[in-house]
């Protein structure tokens, strides 16, 4: 079973990108198209993606491991970036999910620590030090999104989360006009995920939320960059976190990665 602890950093962010119904959040939904929870979906299209692993399917857990092996690209390594040393050095791409994660309660949204990956550094919203894995990608695009996107309208998690320039820019305008933070229930569970591509610089994921029971999955495609020694989500072009949601029947093709 996975562990479940109540964190103190606490955003989120979605997409249709997640699935929201309440008035006040509806700036959120129409200008970042975040998943929010709600009744059946609505749909949206977009997403998407090649060449990820195929699950061998695990739901999240908490307990130790992770591996060892190589690969390399370009981009420097935490070296001596204020102690931030992730023992997960393993290339490879998951095919089933991490087994040594707990999950954090941020703003009511169970969101993934890996003891190996992950992040290793909460202040306040903000999750940083993450491995230069696949794995260390997965947990910064989990937290990078739905963090930065639960934080507003405070924006500081979103400045140190995502990789700057004019799209985040736009966002942060934004999320500053949202009065009221996002309130229990409004903002979709993490479900599953997939790894599109991955490089030591950039990588893809593909994170599902919402539930099967209730025909409301949606996976959505989340970008992460290594820059300064750490993943960073990357606003796509017209603001928001990720692309436009896709609405699923099932998580075939996905694998089963969830806190709740």
């Amino acid at each position: 079973m996975a562990k479940r602890t109540t964190g103190d950093g606490d955003e989120a962010a979605g997409g249709n990108r997640l699935f929201i119904a309440s008035a006040a959040i509806i700036l959120v939904v129409v200008l970042l198209g975040v998943f929010v929870v709600v009744t059946s979906g609505d749909d949206d299209q977009g997403g998407g993606g090649t060449a990820g692993a195929r699950p061998g399917g695990t739901s999240a857990a908490a307990s130790p491991g992770s591996g060892t092996s190589g690969g390399g690209d370009q981009a420097p390594e935490h070296g001596d970036n204020n102690g931030c040393t992730p023992s997960d050095t393993d290339k490879t791409v998951p095919t089933t999910a991490p087994d040594d994660v707990s999950w954090d309660l941020v703003n009511t949204v169970a969101l993934p620590r890996s003891k190996s990956a992950g992040p290793l550094k909460i202040d306040g919203q903000t999750a940083t030090c993450y491995a230069h894995t696949p794995r260390g990608a997965l947990m910064a695009a989990a937290n990078g999104f739905y963090r930065s996107i639960l934080s507003a309208p405070d924006t500081a998690p979103l400045r140190a989360q995502a990789l700057p320039g004019p799209a985040r820019d736009a966002l942060e305008k934004q999320l500053k006009k949202i009065d009221q933070p996002v309130q229990s229930g409004q903002m979709a569970q993490i479900s599953g995920f997939r790894i599109v591509s991955y490089t030591d610089a950039t990588t893809v994921v593909s994170l599902v939320n919402g539930s099967q029971a209730a025909q409301s999955l949606k996976s959505s495609d989340i970008t992460v960059q290594w820059a300064g020694g750490d993943w960073k989500v990357v606003p796509p072009p017209g603001g928001g976190l990720n692309t436009p949601g896709v609405q699923l029947t099932s998580l075939d093709g996905y694998i089963p990665f969830g806190g709740v």
